[in-house]
């Protein structure tokens, strides 16, 4: 049995950010911007589906994982290897029948939910997505158990093989449902089972199936990404030594495991379900708002984008604007699933020093991971707002940029916000407060629902309103966050370090950033003028990160080849 491979904190969040940046760089620039070119409106069917997906995904895994890599992380620390593998085959058997269910909800859902927005024509995306809900359950206790461990390596790989297969399946088969419906009506047949009596009623009959094709690459990648990690834990095991198996104490019996799992689980399932019945509300109050809107105030709309309407981009009004909020949602989801990593990573290790009573190292590793993802979020966050219809020109028309741009200069603030939450969590959830996050979770709802209704139900402000209550429900979630992480800790935190610092230099790298762009972009083309503005900001920001030492040694010392690196920057006095 191969030694175990255990990193540290930010090694470890490292791999993962890792993964984290190439998935999100596979899955958004080469899967859903091709797909979203393909046909808005088709992207717009993809995106219902998988509005709906997400949240019974999540219900159906229902706080397992991270009570797989809890208890993993505690069987570690006590020296109870032997448990380890029970907790492995308890949680496999839970994901096998939750997951089945999920599987079954999503089918059923399918039959219903398309009708009840008015977008009958995402119900085959729904369906051809159900087996997937079955497949990211069962490799998701495989993750739980390298988690725990502190190795991230196989849940990196199955991260990129996941969109490796999302992008090779989803692409070809949207495409190709594109070029069928286009031979089947140039060949003077009817466009899947429909009689089509122009172009463009072949692409409107075309569209399901578009969304469809894209939508069965989402299962195929976590297909083949189950596959490998149960390839990999056949030949690799837990990791855990044949040495400490032999010197480790009697097991304990499954069904204890399984109501320790129980235990923690279902205070973090209270917090996945409020979370995830947030997300579902928002996606619902969205969809069934626009379609209210549309319905009731159509000529007011209509006026509004009456220039994409005009030019043939809009071949259905609903599908086409939930199309553009997914646009810009796209680039808002790319940092907050690399700060993720963090908390996926602080897990054990604050877990470990909660559990041992260590006060200096829970203080240390939480002011570590706020500072961290902060020192991420906010130029990231910032910069996107700065720079967001700039980027968007990149990859899509002006028509598309007309309607996603200004949603993605309100959505980059939220940035900040949204990657504070899941670290925040995880750290919450790691000290044994899993309950603290639904009840934020259930707040921020709450929010999020009232602006809905209020401001996507006025037809001049529309779609964007969605942007300004995603702005302020993770305001309110993250202040009460800070609250409840405080006053559980007990202890104060360096603000100074943890928030001035990295405001500092996101204000100076995002002046920046507008100042190029604003220059160069009269002179040479949109790309060459974003690429630039976006270099030019990534060496301010580190310029004066490094010129105020907002960057600490035991941050570089945590990097590998951390000790080389320190040394070279104490020698010029660039970390605190």
């Amino acid at each position: 049995m191969p030694k175990r491979n255990k990193q540290s904190f930010l090694h470890g969040a490292l791999i993962l950010s890792f993964a984290a940046i190439l998935t999100k760089i596979i899955g958004a620039l080469l899967f859903k911007i091709p797909l979203q070119n393909i046909n808005m409106t088709a992207y717009g069917y993809f995106t219902l589906a998988f509005n709906i997906y997400v949240p019974i995904y999540t219900v159906s895994t229902a706080g397992f994982p991270i009570a797989v890599s809890r208890m993993v992380s505690h069987s570690l620390t006590l020296g109870r290897y032997r448990d380890i593998k029970i907790i492995h085959k308890v949680a496999n058997k839970v994901f096998l029948i939750t997951g089945s269910v999920g599987t079954l909800l999503m089918i059923l859902s399918a039959f219903i939910y398309p009708s009840f927005v008015k977008m009958e024509n995402a119900r085959l995306a729904m369906l051809v997505m159900a087996p997937s809900v079955l497949f990211c359950c069962l490799l998701t206790s495989y993750r739980g158990v390298y988690e725990g461990s502190r190795n991230m390596i196989p849940t990196a790989i199955s991260q990129i093989v996941e969109a490796v297969g999302k992008l090779i399946f989803g692409i070809s088969l949207a495409a190709g449902a594109l070029y069928l419906g286009q031979w089947q009506f140039s060949h003077g047949q009817v466009v899947y089972g429909i009689v089509a009596e122009s172009s463009e009623q072949a692409l409107e009959y075309s569209l399901p199936y578009i969304a469809a094709g894209g939508m069965f690459g989402v299962t195929a990648g976590s297909f083949f990404s189950f596959a490998y990690l149960v390839l990999f834990y056949r030949r690799n095991g837990s990791g855990i030594t044949r040495q400490e198996l032999e010197n480790a104490p009697k097991p304990k019996r499954p069904n204890v495991i399984f109501r320790s799992l129980l235990r923690f689980a279902i205070p973090v399932a209270l917090g996945t379900l409020a979370t995830q019945l947030t997300t579902l509300i928002d996606a619902i109050s969205f969809q069934k708002c626009l379609a209210i809107v549309i319905e009731k105030n159509g000529n007011i709309l209509r006026e509004i984008y009456s220039q994409v309407i005009s030019a043939g981009k809009v071949n259905d009004l609903n599908g086409f604007l939930t199309g553009t909020r997914d646009a810009a949602l796209t680039y808002v989801n790319l940092v907050p699933n690399i700060t993720l990593s963090l908390g996926i990573s602080a897990l054990p290790v604050i877990t470990s020093a909660w559990a041992l009573n260590d006060r200096v190292q829970l203080r240390r590793m939480v002011s570590n991971v706020l500072r961290i993802t902060l020192l991420i979020s906010l130029p990231s966050g910032i910069g996107l707002s700065v720079l967001a219809k700039p980027i968007l020109k990149m990859f899509y028309d002006p028509f598309v940029v007309q309607v996603a741009g200004p949603q993605l200069e309100v959505l980059g603030i939220s940035v900040v916000f949204i990657c504070l939450v899941a670290p925040i969590n995880a750290m919450l959830q790691a000290m044994g407060r899993a309950d603290v996050p639904a009840k934020i979770v259930l707040v921020g709802g709450a929010v999020k629902l009232f602006l809905n209704i209020v401001l996507v139900l006025n037809p001049r402000i529309n779609v964007i309103g969605s942007a300004y209550s995603t702005v302020a429900c993770y305001t309110i979630m993250v202040i009460l966050s800070f609250v409840f992480l405080k006053r559980i800790m007990g202890m104060k935190l360096r603000w100074r370090s943890i928030f001035l610092k990295p405001l500092f230099a996101t204000v100076c790298c995002s002046t920046a950033a507008w100042a190029v762009n604003g220059i160069l972009s009269r002179f040479v083309s949109n790309s060459i003028s974003v690429l630039s503005a976006i270099s030019v900001a990534v060496f301010v920001y580190i310029w004066a990160l490094l010129s105020i030492r907002a960057v600490k040694r035991e941050d570089v010392l945590m990097l590998p080849k951390g000790q080389k690196i320190a040394q070279i920057l104490e020698k010029y006095d660039w970390i605190g």
